[in-house]
């Protein structure tokens, strides 16, 4: 009786580390996945967000102060609201910036904690998946942000460098004229 007894327990015992396996590994995925989410942030993250925008915040206000023009010239205007619009561009990329630095700090944390957790068997080891679940989905959340700063950053310095020159220039000949 005593060696069925302590056979099932060995057994028991045995399955909760091939799980306890299982599921280390898939946390250790995700901080591997999140690491390096985390540095490519950092290698695409724009220091000089705030000069740009006000760089294109003074053009934009001494365009409206100096030009005055009876006619609108059609490829003149789509140039000019191009360059307005990237200017409102630079706010959502920096609320952004800030939210992926706390999801990345906070992420982190999480799956260290839950890492910890389940290596020494603390807290209830019957949600371990669904609490891997849950760091996951906040996992694939950050990749969507991360995409999505990515693709306002591309846009926003594609018309940057194709526009803000030609800006400049057409206001310092406004300021000459006048």
């Amino acid at each position: 009786m005593f060696k069925v007894f302590f056979l099932t327990v060995l057994l028991l015992c045995s399955c909760s580390d091939i799980e306890k396996e299982a599921q280390l590994s898939k946390i250790k995925t995700l901080q591997t996945n999140l690491s390096k989410h985390k540095q490519s942030f950092e290698v695409m993250k724009i220091d000089t967000l705030f000069v740009m925008k006000q760089r294109s915040s003074d053009l934009e206000r001494k365009l409206k102060q100096n030009y005055k023009s009876d006619s609108v010239d059609l490829n003149l205007g789509r140039r000019i609201d191009s360059y307005k619009r990237m200017r409102r561009m630079f706010g959502p990329l920096g609320t952004l910036a800030t939210k992926l630095n706390n999801a990345f700090n906070e992420e982190t944390l999480h799956l260290q904690r839950l890492y910890h957790d389940v290596d020494n068997g603390f807290g209830s080891r019957d949600k371990y998946d669904e609490y891997i679940r849950l760091e996951t989905g906040k996992c694939g959340q950050i990749t969507i942000l991360l995409e999505d700063y990515l693709r306002i950053k591309t846009e926003a310095f594609k018309i940057y460098a194709k526009e803000h020159r030609f800006v400049a220039d057409f206001v310092q000949q406004i300021m000459k004229i006048e």
